[in-house]
Formats: structure tokens, C-alpha cells, sequence
């Protein structure tokens, strides 16, 4: 070549990269990668770059490849760990599918000139898994780079001796295998591997691979298959022990239900309904304002769409959670008249405090539930939390950390979900009518499913083999679904909790179960007993089916109700309090603004290697 070719090339080439550099607001001086292959194959890397911006930019951004699959199918597919990723500048990490974005700068800031970066990582392929040998196989520049590296440079410091002739370099575009460009040393002790290349175009690469002996990396721990034996076999004690305290100390005698026409001595309709589910709900509060219209208490005032009801007697013989309620209800309105939306924001407090009024109230000698089994069932609880750590520890037990943490937390966030399911499931089980247990049952295996698929997509995303995902995920699942529902079981009832329990239950069996002739001469020994009923009907669910018994009897309208109606049957009734019923608990439930919110109620390649064919690479820019 001519000197004057040679400078109309050289000119050329100026030309084009000052092109580039003008095009893409920055150029690469330099680029440096120290890398510390760890005695069991875990790379250290350290890389710094210095880059200079002819416009304002951020920062500068890097990408490192964290799949990789193999057509061959008996090779298992790698997910690379990333960790320890630090910066010398603001940072953020990005991890998505194949690749994992590390960004290094300000969003807020701009910069421009000359600009120096350093970051570093660790980056774990996991076990070496060649037969016969183990190798070092990694880019060291990766062919995704932006803009011209016009100074690169390395040094790979490895655990023992490498020997010469086992270490080869590859550096162009894809596919090559020349390593033209490529000056490299090893060190006197055969540990440290350095060198440089000539100026690198974006889309070429430069790849190293040392073939070392087989056992040259030591062999790694797998914890986590130790972890799944042990969460195996821990499941399974605790799903044992969870039974025998059931069994032991939960199990409930068969309770004898007679149909009773009258409601139980001394309880209201309100102590009805906690006594069904020992818990204290809407329907429950606002039953007792029928209760104390039936007992002169108040007078229900409908016009139009708004209610108001207005004080009469105190009521009379009433415990001192009744009366409590009666006098909070009546202080949310003024001169003893209260409108149903008087209450919105203002009666949930007074709610909330009831809750503990009522509970206090039935404990010692009315205690429902004996307090031995009460403190069994928070045992078994606690079972929970060890299948839920085994399950983070048999997902990620070999790179313990953050996410050991986050999925323990998630795995115990799904066992309280079965938990909850339980609980609202068998509280009122044993009035549950077929098709709602048929659909609890749905509502279930729903979030059974659900929670199996969050725990096994987490556990996944963390880089955990598929295998032991699912075999942790199905474990952990249904250990703490049995251990949850043994736990809710295990509240056995008091003798006096199976008593009221079974007078509350004689009169729902009476109301579903009443023949017309039996009600003709109720009706006609006491023209109100409708109404005398009516409370606890609603506060067990059955108002509807307790009018409908009455359509085609003669009620007499109630003197505690002042409304617009011509006709008066029983089906009226059932209408009027429907509405009444809806307007009270909408007002009840309303949280004050100032209240928190609340409601009611997870190579073998061979050769030598080629250029991009090795681990790790990846590429970066400016952003």
C-alpha cells in the first residue's frame, strides 16, 4: 500500500469515528477488567471505563447476560448469579429475562467530557459441570458495546497454576476464533493472566478459555438439597404434631340440637350471633335494633329512603354490652332522635370498642372455647414458620441473602392466607348450607393453587432449578395448609360454649323447620311472636324464610313502625327491614377519615472457543 492510500484510510477511519463519536454523543477511551476467579468458580469482576461526552448524558450503563441455554438437551440451562453489585457512582439494577441492566449515574444530573466509571459484581455460573475437566470460559468484552473500545485491557488472577498451553483467546465478531489483536502474559506463578487488544468496533468480542484439570474448582456444597430433606421430613413431624394436638385437645363433642320456639333465657340476638362464630358482626349489631323496637325501646320512623329511630325506654334487664351499645347508638343523634346517616364516621368507634366489651364478656365462667386449646391452636400456628423457611432456604440455601429473607416472608405470607380461609370457613360450618360449604371448598382450592403458583414463580425468578422450586413449593404448600386448617380445629368448645351454642342452633332448627299449624297457634297465644322472633332471625340469616312461613298468616303492623304502607303482611316487614338493615350497616361500616384503613368484618463447547461463544460479555453505552 501506497503512503498516500495508507493516509487516505487512515482519514477514512478518522472520519468514520468522529462520525460515530458525534452520532452517539460519547466514545470509550478505556476499558479495564480485573476479574478473581474464586476457588469455586466464582468470578469476581472489577471494570472500570472512561469515556468522553461531547453532549450531555447521564452516566454510563451495563449489560450482562444471565441465561443461557443449550440445544443440547441433556444439558441443564444456566441461570447466572449476579451479586454484590456496587458502583462508584449512583446505581441501579434492572433484572429482566435474559439479561441484567446495571446503570450507573444520575437521572437528575447531567455530565459532560471526560468521565471516569468503576463498578464491580460477582458473577456465578454455578458448579463447573464438564466431565473429565473443568475450564474457564468467559468474555471478557462482549460484542453488544455501543461505540469503538479504543483501549482495552485485563487481568484474571486465578486460584492455582494455570498451565500455558491450555489458554486460548479468540477476539473478532461472532463465530471467530482468531486472536489477532489479542496481547497477553502470564505470570511467572502461573496464577495471574493480563494483556491487552488493539482498538475493539462494536459487535466484535473477546473470549478466554483455560482448560483446567478435572477438580481444579472446588467442589461446592449443595446445601439446599439438604435443605429439602429436611423441610421433607420437618413437614412432615409438624403436619403429625398438628394433627395429634387436634386430636388431643380440638376435638369437639357431637352437639344435640332440639328445635326450641323460644329464644334462649337471657340472650339477645346480638349474644346469638357471637355465640355462632365468637365474633362480633354487623348483622349482629343491627339485629338488636329490631330487638329493641319488639321491647319499646325505640320507634323505626321510614320516610322515603332515610330511617330514624327514636328513643323510648331504656332496656330493661340487658347486659352491660347491650346497654352500652343502646346508649352509643342513641349519643350519635340528638334529643333521642338518631338518623341512620348520624352514624356514618361516628359509630365505628363505637363499634370497635363493643368488639372488646362482648369478648371480655364471655370469658371465665362463659368463656366459649376452652383456653387450653385456645393455646394450643396458636401452637400449631407457629408451626408454620419452619416450612415456610424451609422453603426459602431449599430455593436458595447455597446463596443465602436478601431473597432468603423475601421468600420466607412470602411463604409465611401465604400460610396466614390459608389461615384466613380457614378461619372464615369453619366459623359458622355448621350452619353452612350445602351450596356455601360447596363454594368455601371452590374459594379454597383457589387460593391453595394461587399461593402454589406465587411461591413457585418467586422461587423461580430468584435462579432457583426448577426442580427443587416445585418440590419445595408442593411441600411447603400443603404442610401449612393442613397445619393452618389443624389450627383453626383445635378451639374446642367449653361446656357452656356447647350449651348456648346448642340453644342458639334449637332455635334456628325451629324457624327452618316450623309447620304452618304450629305457627297458627303461636300466632294465637301471642299475635306478636313474629316479631318477637324477627331479631334473632336476622341476626341468624333466616328473615326471609321467617316471612315467607308468615305470608299467608295475619300479622298485625308493629306500633314501633311509622312508615307509609296500606297493606301490612309479613313479606312487607321483611322488605322494610331489608332496607333498614342495608342503611344501618352502610352508615356502621363507614370508617371515619381519621381512622387507618380498616374494614368490618415468590461449556462444553470444546476446542479452543470462539469469539462471544463464553460466559458472561454482555455490552454497555452512555444513557
Amino acid at each position: 500500500m501506497t503512503v498516500k492510500r495508507k493516509a487516505v484510510t487512515i482519514l477514512l477511519f478518522l472520519i468514520a469515528g468522529f462520525s460515530l463519536f458525534a452520532a452517539t454523543g460519547y466514545s470509550i477511551e478505556a476499558l479495564s477488567s480485573d476479574i478473581t476467579v474464586s476457588p469455586t468458580g466464582v468470578y469476581e469482576v472489577a471494570e472500570r471505563i472512561v469515556m468522553d461526552f461531547s453532549q450531555p448524558l447521564h452516566g454510563f450503563y451495563r449489560v450482562l447476560p444471565v441465561y443461557y441455554a443449550f440445544e443440547d438437551s441433556s444439558r441443564e440451562d444456566i441461570r447466572v448469579r449476579v451479586t454484590k453489585i456496587k458502583a462508584s457512582d449512583t446505581l441501579s439494577v434492572t433484572r429482566g429475562g435474559e439479561y441484567l441492566s446495571i446503570r450507573v449515574g444520575d437521572a437528575d444530573r447531567t455530565v459532560v467530557g471526560r468521565q471516569e466509571y468503576a463498578i464491580s459484581y460477582h458473577y456465578d455460573i454455578g458448579p463447573d459441570a464438564n466431565d473429565g475437566y473443568d475450564e474457564f470460559y468467559f468474555n471478557i468484552v462482549g460484542e453488544d458495546w455501543e461505540v469503538p473500545i479504543k483501549d482495552y485491557s485485563f487481568s484474571i488472577r486465578f486460584p492455582a497454576p494455570i498451565a500455558r498451553d491450555s489458554i486460548s483467546f479468540s477476539r473478532g465478531y461472532w463465530g471467530s476464533t482468531t486472536a489477532e489483536g489479542v496481547t497477553w502474559n502470564l505470570s511467572a506463578d502461573k496464577t495471574v493472566l493480563s494483556g491487552h487488544t488493539t482498538v475493539l468496533n462494536p459487535g466484535e468480542a473477546v473470549t478466554v478459555r483455560v482448560e483446567m484439570p478435572d477438580g481444579y474448582f472446588v467442589e461446592r456444597t449443595d446445601w439446599q438439597a439438604y435443605y429439602r430433606i429436611g423441610l421433607l421430613v420437618v413437614s412432615l413431624l409438624l403436619v403429625g404434631f398438628a394433627y395429634i394436638i387436634w386430636f388431643r385437645y380440638g376435638r369437639d363433642k357431637d352437639l344435640i340440637v332440639v328445635p326450641n320456639h323460644e329464644p334462649p333465657e337471657g340472650m339477645s340476638p346480638m349474644d346469638a350471633g357471637y355465640v355462632i362464630d365468637e365474633s362480633l358482626d354487623p348483622r349482629d349489631v343491627t339485629s338488636m335494633i329490631f330487638h329493641w323496637a319488639d321491647k319499646g325501646c325505640l320507634t323505626i320512623v321510614e320516610e322515603g329512603k332515610d330511617f330514624s329511630f327514636i328513643k323510648g325506654h331504656d332496656p330493661k334487664g340487658a347486659s352491660r354490652h347491650e346497654q352500652q351499645l343502646f346508649k352509643d347508638f342513641f349519643a350519635n343523634g340528638s334529643n333521642g332522635i338518631v338518623k341512620a346517616k348520624d352514624l356514618k364516621g361516628s359509630f365505628y368507634r363505637d363499634y370497635q370498642k363493643l368488639k372488646g366489651t362482648v369478648s371480655r364478656f364471655y370469658r371465665g365462667e362463659r368463656a366459649l372455647s376452652s383456653v387450653k386449646s385456645r393455646n394450643m391452636a396458636v401452637l400449631s400456628m407457629l408451626f408454620m414458620l419452619l416450612p415456610s423457611i424451609g422453603f426459602a432456604l431449599s430455593t436458595t440455601g447455597n446463596y443465602p441473602g436478601g431473597a432468603t429473607l423475601f421468600l420466607s416472608l412470602l411463604a409465611l405470607a401465604q400460610a396466614i392466607s390459608m389461615l384466613a380461609i380457614w378461619h372464615l370457613m369453619f366459623r359458622i360450618w355448621h350452619i353452612r348450607r350445602f351450596a356455601g360449604k360447596l363454594l368455601w371448598m371452590l374459594i379454597l382450592l383457589t387460593v391453595l393453587v394461587g399461593g402454589w403458583v406465587v411461591l413457585a414463580v418467586s422461587g423461580w425468578i430468584v435462579d432457583s432449578p426448577l426442580d427443587d422450586v416445585v418440590f419445595a413449593t408442593t411441600v411447603t404448600v400443603l404442610a401449612n395448609a393442613i397445619i393452618s386448617m389443624c389450627s383453626i380445629i383445635t378451639k374446642q368448645r367449653s361446656a357452656y360454649g356447647r350449651k348456648v351454642l346448642e340453644q342458639v342452633l334449637g332455635l334456628r332448627e325451629f324457624i327452618q323447620t316450623a309447620e304452618m299449624d304450629e305457627l297458627k297457634k303461636m300466632i294465637e297465644t301471642d299475635p306478636e311472636y313474629y316479631y318477637h322472633i324477627l331479631a334473632f332471625a336476622i341476626v341468624l340469616g333466616l328473615e326471609h324464610k321467617w316471612a315467607r312461613k308468615f305470608d299467608s298468616l295475619t300479622v298485625e303492623p308493629p306500633s314501633w313502625y311509622v312508615g307509609s304502607y296500606s297493606v301490612w303482611n309479613a313479606m312487607v316487614v321483611s322488605s322494610m327491614l331489608s332496607r333498614c338493615n342495608s342503611s344501618l350497616t352502610s352508615a356502621m361500616v363507614s370508617v371515619p377519615s381519621s381512622s387507618p384503613g380498616s374494614r368490618f368484618g415468590g461449556s462444553s463447547f470444546g476446542g479452543g472457543g470462539f469469539s462471544g461463544g463464553g460466559f458472561g460479555g454482555g455490552g454497555g453505552g452512555a444513557w
